[in-house]
């Protein structure tokens, strides 16, 4: 029972990563405040999108996790 608690839990992450990740991709501009400009803006967009590709790699980390538990049962 603990098992499938665990392949649920890593869905759960991983179906609520995902959609963040692809969702601050696409927003990174606008998530940055206006007021920064030039180069500094630029570094903050990039590192927003870096955590946003983190978040979708960390997804399907989880879920490769859920499947190999399911697996191992």
């Amino acid at each position: 029972m603990t098992s499938m608690l665990d392949v649920l839990t890593c869905l759960v992450v991983a179906s609520a990563l995902f959609p963040l990740g692809v969702w601050g991709r696409y927003q990174a501009e606008n998530l940055v405040v206006d007021a920064v400009e030039g180069e500094e803006r630029e570094i903050r967009i990039a590192v927003l999108r870096r955590g946003s590709l983190t978040c979708q790699v960390l997804a399907v980390v989880f879920t490769a996790v859920a499947f190999w538990l399911l697996t191992i049962d």
